[in-house]
């Protein structure tokens, strides 16, 4: 069964088409966007194919592999940015994460985008434990994140390559019982 649009009051989170391919190759070749991921600019829009088109052959999160979905603005149909999850391979803890345009960051859409992808791991595919991942100084990132209820767990020093280059990587974790305790009190 295909992966269902996910909606929120403002947005649409929905499966990556091909069409969408320049859009994601221009949002990730932004140097500032860019910064604290895991690729380099710039993003070739061959390359955004490859990862459209990987994405494609799953009907949504499945064990072992990153699901990418569109974000787009209910109002006008733009894209905002992006949502990605990866679940692991015993499919009980998930990861994920979000890239939004540099127009299109400080309005919520990043904590909303999140937060109905958070709701689908954990009332639909059953997740345990969602876990996300950035670079101790992104501090617009760790903000969405610790919005959500995510926790600081630690830095794991010097682990996150991109290339030959190396950097800390900041580790966050939610629980499924505290994202579902905790959801309505967030206000989300």
């Amino acid at each position: 069964m295909a992966f269902a649009p996910l909606h929120t009051a403002r947005l649409v989170l929905r499966p990556f088409t091909e069409a969408d391919a320049e859009d994601f190759a221009a949002r990730r070749s932004d140097p500032e966007t860019a910064m604290y991921q895991a690729w380099r600019v710039p993003y070739s829009v061959e390359k955004a194919l490859e990862l459209i088109r990987e994405s494609a052959r799953h009907e949504g999160p499945m064990p072992g592999h990153w699901y990418q979905l569109d974000v787009q603005r209910l109002a006008d149909d733009r894209t905002v940015g992006d949502v990605a999850v990866y679940l692991h391979d015993h499919g009980h803890t998930a990861e994920i994460g979000y890239t939004l345009h540099t127009w299109a960051r400080r309005k919520g859409y990043a904590t909303e985008a999140a937060a109905a992808l958070i709701d689908h791991l954990v009332d639909v595919t059953g997740v345990h434990r969602i876990e996300a991942a950035t670079h101790p100084d992104n501090r617009r990132s760790i903000q969405v994140l610790e919005r959500l209820g995510f926790v600081a767990e630690g830095v794991k020093r010097e682990a996150f390559w991109v290339e030959d280059e190396v950097s800390d990587d900041a580790i966050f974790g939610l629980l499924a019982r505290d994202w579902t305790a905790n959801r309505a009190a967030l206000g989300l």
